[in-house]
């Protein structure tokens, strides 16, 4: 990532405006509120439920894939808003075309071995059998979908 470049928002870094009318608590969904907020706030600013939640709306990618992976190689099963994974599994998600892991096989790859790396072992963190088999379905997903 280029210096400086935390010190950017999303809207900066991409040369994004809003066009829609400003939102606000009375007349827009808690996700289109948050949406706005958090592209006009600097990247170094955001958590990881911000970045689980732009990465899951296809937001800045190109930035914030790279901030996630960052964040797996400390632990994989990072739990952000709602489970253990659930920022792993914003990754295994990414829907955007054209196809943000088709463009960077690199990151797929780093992701790919992160999770057979930490599958090999027994998860240090306390899961759910039902949460560790949805990470494993959506795994599958992507996997089958780079083929």
């Amino acid at each position: 990532m280029k210096k400086g470049t935390h010190e950017k928002s999303i809207s900066e870094l991409e040369g994004w405006t809003w066009t829609d009318p400003i939102p606000s608590a009375d007349d827009s969904s808690g996700t289109v509120l948050r949406f706005y907020r958090l592209h006009r706030t600097p990247i170094k600013d955001l958590d990881l439920g911000d970045l689980r939640f732009l990465i899951g709306q296809n937001a800045a990618l190109e930035h914030l894939v790279p901030m996630a992976l960052d964040q797996l190689r400390k632990n994989l099963f990072v739990e952000t808003d709602y489970y253990p994974g659930d920022l792993l599994q914003a990754l295994f998600s990414i829907n955007d075309e054209p196809s943000y892991w088709t463009a960077h096989p690199d990151h797929r790859q780093i992701l790919i071995r992160l999770y057979e790396d930490n599958m090999r072992q027994t998860p240090t963190v306390e899961m759910s059998s039902g949460d560790l088999k949805k990470i494993e379905r959506e795994y599958e997903k992507f996997k089958a979908q780079l083929v």
